[in-house]
């Protein structure tokens, strides 16, 4: 059960950061359940997609 948990962390980490540069937040979720810190480390180092920024940068 714990390690369902962890890896829903980094599907709801990933979906917040996808939010602040404008990308998917869906997608990034289940991105973010499938592998995990992986996924989070590759939406911090994406640009921002276009238009307004979220303020998560």
């Amino acid at each position: 059960m714990e390690f369902f948990f962890i890896w829903a962390i980094f599907g709801f980490a990933a979906a917040s950061f996808a939010k602040g540069k404008n990308r998917n937040v869906w997608f990034w979720a289940a991105i973010g359940l499938l592998i995990g810190p992986f996924a989070v480390l590759l939406i911090l180092f994406m640009k921002p997609g276009p238009g307004q920024s979220q303020g998560y940068d």
